[in-house]
């Protein structure tokens, strides 16, 4: 056995159904290299679980896990020991992209609801999209959504194309910063949804069932794989990081990663 793994950790998504989990244990010294990565079973012993009651989202299972003396076979360490730190960071990208993705989905259907519900509803004799103040809230809707999909499939294509030391080195702060990019854009397409569909998207049945869901949901996002601050001042320092490194490579050669596209 390693050494007997101690601890707690809260927000861990799906943890209530889970039998297995990838934890980063303290094995070394302090730092970084101290890490080491482990695949833990629930039958190992000594892993408790417990369902945290959250805002929205409630399908997720967020949990809080304790770990009491638990014993680990070494042949479930994943990798080297020491090689953990690396090994998540290898998969924040990955992280950023998909809850990106799913943000701005999000945002998407908030702004499909509010079209659909102000081409039927009426007041003053007229439908809401026939009033200016509406037509304006959702052609901002559209553009916040629009600009950031094509973030989405522009971080996308360089994903598939890059290995995975390039996807390292580039892409870090670009998708930070398309972390908070649609994460924006779902809280802002939420609120001015519900601007234009008024107390119905306060109910939790009928036609605004999807978007009262969706205002229970957004601070998930927006706080979740990164909150807005860290995120911003992560993707400064990576684009700084990125420029000098250029720099001092000098020209990039034909067909090879220049700035944040691959060519």
């Amino acid at each position: 056995f390693v050494e007997q793994i101690a601890g707690e950790k809260k927000w861990i998504t799906g943890g209530v159904y889970s039998d297995y989990f990838n934890v980063a244990c303290r094995t070394e010294g302090e730092g970084s290299g101290g890490l080491t990565m482990m695949l833990v079973k629930r039958e190992f012993g000594g892993v408790t679980t417990q369902k945290m009651d959250v805002t929205g989202w409630w399908a997720s299972g967020t949990t809080y896990i304790t770990f009491e003396d638990t014993k680990v076979p070494v042949e479930y360490v994943i990798g080297q020991s020491g090689n953990g730190f690396r090994q998540m960071m290898t998969n924040l990208n990955h992280e950023r992209w998909f809850v990106s993705a799913l943000a701005n989905r999000h945002a998407r259907t908030a702004l499909e609801e509010a079209l659909r519900y102000t081409q039927k509803r009426k007041t003053m004799g007229q439908t809401l999209i026939e009033h200016q103040a509406i037509r304006t809230k959702i052609s901002k809707m559209t553009m916040a959504v629009e600009s950031s999909h094509q973030m989405v499939e522009h971080m996308t294509y360089q994903m598939i194309h890059m290995d995975e030391e390039e996807q390292r080195i580039m892409l870090a702060g670009m998708s930070a910063l398309l972390k908070v990019q649609t994460c924006q854009t779902f809280e802002m397409c939420t609120r001015e949804a519900s601007q234009c569909m008024g107390g119905i998207s306060y109910v939790r049945s009928g036609q605004g069932r999807k978007l009262e869901s969706l205002l229970r949901t957004v601070r998930a996002f927006v706080i979740f794989a990164g909150s807005e601050e860290v995120m911003l001042d992560l993707g400064a320092r990576q684009m700084v990081r990125l420029q000098r490194t250029l720099q001092d490579a000098g020209p990039a050669p034909r067909g090879k990663v220049a700035m944040t596209a691959k060519v």
